[in-house]
């Protein structure tokens, strides 16, 4: 009896340790690929930066620009030296 409570025991360890391989949709670009860019080279390409509300709506791939209808064009990257985002944001045309 005590041996099948010890390979129980391994086996759930085993199971518990495994990492999830499912992304997460909470961080940006979990469902998809988006190029990063700066918020000043968004609005050089005549995009406008859109910030996250703190829910992740503008990383899911189904996101869609509010005015365009068109999926965000990129993910906005901290300019270097500069502040950084903690909820992230990105760049709609």
């Amino acid at each position: 009896m005590r041996i099948h409570a010890t390979l129980f025991a391994a086996l759930l360890l085993a199971a518990c340790s495994k990492p999830s391989s499912t992304p997460d949709s909470s961080t940006p670009d979990a469902g998809g690929e988006r190029p990063g860019l700066t918020a000043a080279a968004c609005e050089a390409e005549g995009g406008q930066v859109v910030g996250d509300i703190g829910d992740g709506a503008v990383h899911r791939p189904e996101y869609r620009c509010a005015d365009s209808g068109e999926a965000p064009i990129g993910s906005i990257v901290a300019d270097p030296g500069g502040p950084v985002a903690i909820e992230g944001a990105v760049c709609c045309k």
